[in-house]
């Protein structure tokens, strides 16, 4: 999944909003505040320091067959802690299992500044100031 987008517009992030699931429930509303079609699939960032951010690497190494159980086997999994990040995600209703996780309506990547850290976020807690980046609305 990948798109192009010309201009972003900026939502504070309410401070009753910091958890992954939280978040899954804010971008949808958000979206629909800000003019776009929550409907539809939708990329966004968020970006600030972030107090937690646990994440997984996939270590895989071969050319061998690939599939959720093997996905699961050879992840790695780290945590990064007050760490300033812009996260990179796709929200969608109707992509379960296929550009977001079979149990989520988004799939969210972080990586930090200077690019030493990256990976799939799994569980989330937002900082204070954290700012969601939607595109504009054409409309």
């Amino acid at each position: 999944m990948w798109a192009e987008v010309p201009l972003w517009q900026q939502v504070p992030i309410p401070a009753d909003v910091r958890s992954f699931e939280e978040l899954e429930s804010f971008v949808p509303k958000a979206a629909a505040a800000a003019g776009l079609d929550a409907d539809k699939p939708l990329p966004f960032l968020v970006g600030g320091r972030q107090r937690l951010i646990e994440f997984h690497i996939v270590n895989r190494i071969g050319d061998g067959p690939h599939n959720m159980e093997m996905h699961k086997k050879i992840q790695v999994t780290f945590e990064l802690e007050n760490a300033i990040t812009t996260i990179v995600g796709f929200h969608s209703t109707k992509h379960r299992g296929i550009f977001t996780p079979g149990d989520s309506n988004i799939h969210i990547h972080f990586q930090t500044p200077d690019n030493a850290k990256s990976g799939h976020i799994q569980k989330l807690q937002l900082g204070d100031r954290a700012i969601l980046r939607l595109p504009a609305s054409t409309v």
